[in-house]
């Protein structure tokens, strides 16, 4: 008589069993950092650093002149002065946290067509897309929440002359200003509204340091392209292109999109009619080493007291700026 064949008949098997279907996102991370067109960008740039520890993450301020740096006489000495700690942009890190759970019922079901390979499938397939998710809205977030991480929206601000970024006062001081740009740009897919966004990218450029990333919306994205391509003049990121992501690289600048809609109901999104200009000299998103985009490399854990195992993910973490005189935002932009 034929007989249920047990595809994992002790923990550790059933363990070795859903790690197999369940591995390390790539290279540390690489999965999920090459999922989200900010973050791969800012990796390609070498702008996605791994730190050791620290209670906080902060960014000396780049004020707009250092009086080391000077022209002076050949008898004259150079003075040395120490940074001041007040004059720190300083950011909370961020706690990301995610679980795939196996209980016993789950065990009990890897027999016959219910098997927990395709179940364990499933629950990966699940993360891979929610997480992701999860990290995009984030990152548009209008206002992040206390235990969310600084977004796209909350550093370069839409009132850069009021309120406060990393702990200290935009009032009165230009180099925690972003700028911005409200004036309407009628169509984005035109030669007026091409020379509208590269007055924006000059006017905060210096040599080659300015804003090298516009994301845009979709709908923007698509009128500008279509545009472009009319004319034989649209060329793409080769470094993004070969992760996939829709870009164009126009001078030096890599424009790429976001949705406004988001792949879930709930997720934040860029406003609409808006276009960002980010300066990835500096821009950056750092993280602990210790929690840096990767499941729990030792397996699965008991959780508590039960016979539920978990593998954790988990990841610390916080987008940072230290000088956002160096972004732009414009907020009335549109297309035919």
């Amino acid at each position: 008589m034929a007989t249920n064949i047990s595809y994992a008949s002790g923990d550790t098997i059933l363990e070795t069993l859903v790690l197999h279907t369940l591995p390390d996102f790539g290279e540390h991370g690489d999965g999920i950092i090459n999922s989200n067109l900010l973050l791969a960008y800012m990796k390609d740039k070498k702008r996605f650093k791994v730190l050791d520890g620290g209670l906080e993450l902060w960014k000396g301020v780049l004020k707009s002149e250092n009086s080391n740096a000077k022209w002076q006489g050949a008898g004259d000495t150079m003075s040395a002065q120490l940074q001041d700690p007040n004059e720190r942009l300083r950011w909370d890190i961020k706690i990301f946290t995610d679980s795939i759970v196996i209980n016993k019922l789950d065990e009990a079901r890897n027999k016959g067509r219910a098997m927990i390979k395709n179940f364990a499938q499933t629950l990966r397939d699940q993360a891979e897309s929610t997480i992701p998710n999860n990290f995009n809205s984030a990152f548009w977030a209008a206002t992040p929440g206390t235990n969310e991480p600084n977004s796209i929206p909350s550093l370069i601000s839409t009132t850069p002359t009021t309120g406060s970024i990393g702990g200290l006062s935009r009032v009165g001081r230009k180099e925690l200003q972003n700028g911005v740009s409200t004036a309407t740009i009628a169509d984005i897919g035109a030669e007026a509204g091409l020379s509208a966004l590269f007055k924006q990218i000059v006017s905060r450029t210096v040599g080659k340091d300015g804003p090298d990333l516009v994301i845009m919306t979709d709908t923007l994205w698509a009128g500008l392209a279509a545009y472009l391509n009319t004319l034989a003049r649209y060329g793409a990121n080769e470094r993004m292109a070969q992760l996939d992501f829709d870009t164009i690289k126009y001078g030096r600048a890599t424009i790429g999109y976001e949705n406004v809609t988001g792949l879930k109901t709930s997720a934040n999104s860029i406003s609409s009619g808006y276009i960002y200009g980010l300066n990835s000299n500096h821009l950056a998103f750092e993280c602990l080493k210790d929690g840096n985009f990767t499941w729990n490399p030792d397996g699965f854990e008991r959780v508590g007291q039960t016979l539920n195992k978990a593998l954790y993910f988990w990841v610390f973490c916080n987008l940072t700026t230290n000088l956002p005189w160096s972004h732009f935002v414009m907020t009335n932009v549109s297309t035919t």
